[in-house]
């Protein structure tokens, strides 16, 4: 069967992956996603924390968090060296919300198990460019008597919704809570706005990526086409369900054709994208008044548990986080979007999301906690 055939059997129902949309359908590696379900089986109070910690967003699900158990309850964090985005996020600022994520639902999850979580952040420094191999954190869990909170429920119910979003507008109420949520952690602030010229920034930030050979190169390489990729690194960009089987099979569908510019599958990934930031009802954002990694943290602990109160509130949350990236062909993106919002440096705009109602969506793969504590 021709390509275009394959393309007008999947119509509506399955979207097209490219730097960083999904190609949607019914998940076939259940295995892949089994620490969604094991999470909080665990005995000692660190692994239990930890087993929450893991199902965290993180940028193009690299889950670049590695750890050190020193007891049942004291760990050290680390960036895994092996999971950066040296392309797109140069500066490892990504990466680094990404474990801001990882840290806020750790401290969630000891909270619910009535520990308190005592978080020691970068104990021998940071480099200000990347991450090297000193600790992001030191984490030491403590016996208390405190309130559980209570956006724990909602961690293994959490979802990025890549969707177009319906017409539905979240009420104001809504809204309101949901900024509240987010809360100020050490300085990290959450706002909502409705601007329309953010839609403008964002559609010629995603094309620049899309369009740009060695920006797109990094997504596709992250792409896992099939449930035996999928199964075999549950991480990055998953892309699976009974008609991708089919098109990757007969090649209409594989990293070599999602590469491809002048291809079907990219052109209509990127259009797919444009659409979902075409039917934004608002956006959620995180800014911090400065761009130290203790700022950058902050605004991923901001994020997730904005991302929570989003989940328990049926709201679709979706990261557009291409104009934030500092490689230089975005530069005038990133400027752009900060002078549309008027954040004037030091500060920084850490994260930008398109908030809506989108579809109910599986979750993202996970690779199981053991294989992220060091040996």
């Amino acid at each position: 069967m021709q390509r275009r055939k394959f393309m007008q059997i999947i119509g509506g129902s399955t979207a097209l992956l490219a730097g960083g949309t999904y190609i949607w359908a019914a998940p076939t590696a259940t295995s892949a996603r089994a620490a969604w379900t094991s999470a909080g089986q665990y005995v000692d109070p660190i692994r239990r924390a930890l087993s929450y910690a893991i199902l965290a967003p993180n940028p193009h699900n690299r889950q670049p968090w590695s750890v050190e158990l020193i007891s049942d309850t004291e760990a050290v964090l680390y960036c895994d060296k092996d999971r950066h985005l040296p392309v797109t996020d140069p500066l490892d600022r990504q990466i680094t919300i990404g474990l801001g994520c990882f840290l806020e639902l750790f401290d969630i999850a000891a909270s619910n198990n009535s520990y308190r979580a005592d978080i020691d952040l970068f104990p021998q420094g940071a480099h200000p460019e990347r991450l090297d191999t000193r600790p992001v954190a030191r984490l030491l869990l403590t016996p208390a008597k405190q309130k559980s909170d209570t956006l724990f429920t909602q961690i293994t119910h959490r979802r990025t919704d890549r969707s177009p979003f319906s017409e539905q507008v979240p009420s104001a109420q809504n809204l309101s809570t949901l900024k509240e949520a987010a809360g100020e952690l050490s300085g990290a602030g959450a706002k909502i706005t409705l601007a329309n010229q953010l839609r403008s920034v964002c559609h010629n930030a995603a094309h620049i990526e899309f369009t740009t050979p060695h920006t797109h190169a990094e997504s596709v390489e992250l792409m896992r086409v099939g449930r035996k990729a999928v199964k075999a690194n549950p991480d990055g960009v998953s892309i699976e369900g009974p008609m991708i089987e089919l098109l990757n099979v007969s090649g209409a569908l594989s990293k070599e054709a999602l590469a491809d510019h002048n291809a079907t599958a990219f052109k209509q990934g990127m259009k797919m994208y444009q659409d979902g930031v075409e039917s934004a009802k608002g956006f959620f954002w995180v800014v911090t008044p400065d761009n130290s990694r203790a700022s950058q943290t902050a605004a991923g602990r901001a994020y997730v548990r904005g991302n929570l109160k989003a989940t328990e509130l049926g709201i679709s949350m979706h990261p557009l986080s291409q104009a934030l990236q500092e490689y230089p062909e975005m530069s005038e993106q990133l400027s752009a979007v900060h002078t549309i919002m008027g954040i004037e440096s030091p500060a920084r705009l850490q994260m930008l999301a398109r908030i809506g109602y989108g579809k109910v969506q599986t979750q993202s793969p996970r690779w199981n906690l053991d294989s992220r504590i060091r040996s």
